[in-house]
């Protein structure tokens, strides 16, 4: 018995596997942009978990004590002495007023290193005006 070559059969795809083919980009773009989407929302809930944590005790008492120390530098600077305590309050309420919180010890985590860079930064002239006034000097 002779053996005859055959001849490969391609079949032709059923119809509804070509629009199934055909439709697959589009599909994957759509998966694309929800998974894209997914993303940016879990960047964003990411980012409010991290305002949501307050300082740690520890950095609250840090900024406590950063705020003390630049009211006493200030207080010397303008010849007020015997307002360092006011100083502080001035200092106090800027940084509160600045990060949006009641106390200090709301404080976002993520803003410390800008509050401590402002209580640094804080001089105030107005204010120290304002206190010296009020103390007499």
């Amino acid at each position: 018995m002779a053996m005859v070559p055959m001849e490969p059969m391609m079949a032709e795809p059923a119809p509804s596997a070509l629009q199934a083919l055909e439709a697959l980009p589009e599909l994957m773009r759509s998966m694309a942009d929800a998974l894209r989407a997914t993303h940016e929302r879990m960047a964003a809930l990411e980012n409010e978990v991290r305002r949501l944590k307050p300082v740690t005790p520890a950095q609250a008492t840090e900024i406590g004590k950063a705020i003390r120390t630049r009211a006493i530098e200030v207080c010397a600077a303008h010849r007020a002495e015997g307002c360092e305590a006011a100083a502080g309050n001035a200092i106090r309420k800027a940084v509160k007023l600045t990060c949006g919180v009641q106390s200090l010890r709301e404080l976002p985590r993520c803003d410390y290193d800008i509050a401590m860079r402002q209580v640094a930064m804080w001089d105030d002239y107005q204010a120290m005006k304002r206190i010296r006034m009020r103390h007499g000097k």
